[in-house]
């Protein structure tokens, strides 16, 4: 089972990637000036729901050819991108 055209697939994670780093990149360097470990999950979780899983997807539907495989991988890098997100919210900063 394959995408008919995977091109646009492709190109809107090509967004995702850029957005979600760009955000991460505030979130990391807002966390080295202010020395805050809630920001810098907050950038981890970015990093994680948009390069990884997008990183996952397009390696695995270029080497599998694996719709599902591709998206499956994916689901499991923004989990655990959401997760971070959601710890960032928990922790106390001083």
């Amino acid at each position: 089972m394959t995408y008919g055209d995977a091109s646009l697939a492709y190109a809107l994670w090509i967004v995702i990637i850029a957005l979600g780093a760009a955000v991460a990149l505030y979130a990391f360097r807002a966390a080295r000036s202010s020395h805050s470990s809630s920001l810098l999950l907050l950038g981890v979780g970015f990093v994680l729901i948009s390069v990884a899983a997008g990183g996952v997807w397009m390696g695995a539907y270029s080497i599998g050819d694996d719709p599902i495989l591709a998206d499956v991988g994916a689901c499991v890098a923004m989990a655990a991108g959401f997760g971070a997100v959601l710890a960032s919210l928990w922790i106390r900063t001083a």
